[in-house]
């Protein structure tokens, strides 16, 4: 009995390991847009180490080492920020950072997504959502979502979009 019971075991495993898995959602019909994305339908995925790069330059920014963030940066970036404001050059962000972030501390950051795409253009953008809760020297606090997308040339950041959303952080 022990021995059929293991076979049927092994039998039911094999089967289950061999079955392909059906897609949980199909596109049973084309959709027509009303408008023609540019880089949706031919976009290729791009490299992993583009968003390490991203990622290790938001670590010198919560760590106030400014002058090593901006390494990353083209000498003629272009920043488009949440609030409106563009700045341009490797200085102008420097100048920035410094103002923006030094008297206050980023907490609790984390990244939701991050992913690069390379359209038929051959510009590769890194897309990220990423949160956080932003601390003032007076002790408040405020939580933000960020989407931002960063496009490169070669291994540097060339160019800044940037959305937020604040949050009043409950305690």
């Amino acid at each position: 009995m022990k021995n059929t019971l293991l076979i049927c075991l092994i039998v039911a495993t094999m089967l289950s390991c061999t079955n392909p898995k059906q897609a949980t959602s199909e596109r049973t019909e084309a959709v027509e847009f009303i408008y023609q994305p540019t880089y949706q339908s031919s976009f290729d995925m791009g490299s992993d180490q583009k968003v390490l790069l991203i990622q290790e330059m938001h670590q010198y920014i919560i760590n106030k080492d400014y002058d090593k963030a901006v390494s990353y940066l083209t000498d003629d970036v272009v920043f488009s920020l949440d609030n409106g404001t563009t700045l341009e050059g490797k200085e102008s962000v420097l100048q920035f950072m410094k103002e923006a972030y030094s008297a206050v501390s980023i907490n609790d950051y984390s990244v939701a997504v991050n992913f690069t795409v390379v359209g038929e253009n051959e510009v590769e953008w890194v897309l990220m959502w990423d949160n956080g809760t932003i601390e003032n020297a007076d002790g408040a606090k405020y939580s933000y979502s960020w989407m931002e997308a960063f496009a490169f040339t070669g291994d540097k950041v060339s160019y800044l979009n940037q959305y937020a959303k604040p949050i009043l952080a409950t305690e």
